[in-house]
């Protein structure tokens, strides 16, 4: 009976070592889930600013604007909020701006995004996250 009463707080020791383990392994799994949507969020926003240019090749107007804010509209309502200097048309700048975008000529839209870790003290505080969409003027 002796040894029985040795062994009483055997479990209760193990169990607070392990705690901190699984308390950062579920951190980081929600974390990594975050960094994923982030990345969804602005694969789509590039895409819709894309297909903005793509249907209005004429949006030159206030470097590209309307095709800004179709981009930030799409990642509207998600974790992460846009600004209009993250969003860059770096295609369809062609030596005929006042036309804007001719047929056939491709558009690209890029969209940048710095994520930060809610565990930023393990890993580093901000990732970049960039994503960029090419389309045909049709």
């Amino acid at each position: 009976m002796v040894t029985r009463r040795k062994e009483e707080g055997q479990g209760l020791v193990e169990f607070a070592l392990i705690l901190m383990v699984l308390v950062l392994v579920v951190f980081g799994v929600l974390d990594l889930g975050r960094a994923f949507h982030s990345l969804i969020t602005i694969t789509n926003a590039s895409c819709e600013g894309a297909r903005y240019l793509t249907k209005h090749p004429l949006d030159n107007d206030n470097d590209f604007a309307g095709t800004k804010n179709a981009a930030i509209n799409e990642a509207d309502g998600a974790i992460i909020v846009l600004t209009p200097d993250q969003v860059e048309v770096t295609l369809c700048l062609d030596e005929d701006a006042i036309t804007g975008c001719d047929s056939g000529t491709p558009v690209r839209v890029e969209v940048s995004y710095s994520f930060e870790f809610m565990m930023g003290f393990f890993s580093p505080a901000s990732v970049p996250l960039t994503h960029a969409t090419e389309m045909i003027v049709p």
